[in-house]
């Protein structure tokens, strides 16, 4: 039996006025599926949170799942950057996994105030065993 992983990268983009919307994203190749994503401010706390879920349509699972986001201001310029893995980070098939993603504004260009929209990025190493 041999172990093949794969690393493997979905790239959605969503507005921040559209983040409840346009909530997922499909890939007929990846089959990671990225849900149900919201972003907030925590009251009193100048921390930028985007939280959803990350679903395996694969018939295989997927360890070390990551997903990141990229801030965009209102000209389309980067204003910040962050990543969180899945809890759990490995998604077997057919299964859920959420995420949290927790940028602190003194790390985003401008303060918080400045984002426009992000792009989210679900990667993870697909593990399929062939059998000999």
């Amino acid at each position: 039996m041999k172990l093949i992983v794969l690393s493997c990268l979905i790239s959605p983009i969503i507005t921040k006025s559209e983040a409840l919307a346009q909530n997922q994203s499909n890939s007929d190749i990846l089959d990671l599926d990225i849900r149900g994503v919201s972003e907030f401010v925590p009251e009193d706390r100048n921390i930028y949170t985007i939280t959803g879920e990350v679903f395996n349509n694969n018939t295989f699972p997927f360890n070390s799942v990551q997903v990141s986001a990229t801030l965009y201001d209102n000209n389309g310029q980067v204003v910040g950057v962050g990543s969180g893995f899945t809890s759990p980070s490995g998604i077997q098939s057919g299964l859920k996994a959420p995420f949290k993603i927790d940028i602190f504004g003194t790390e985003i260009m401008g303060g918080i105030e400045t984002i426009n929209n992000f792009t989210l990025q679900v990667a993870g190493d697909l593990q399929v065993q062939l059998f000999q």
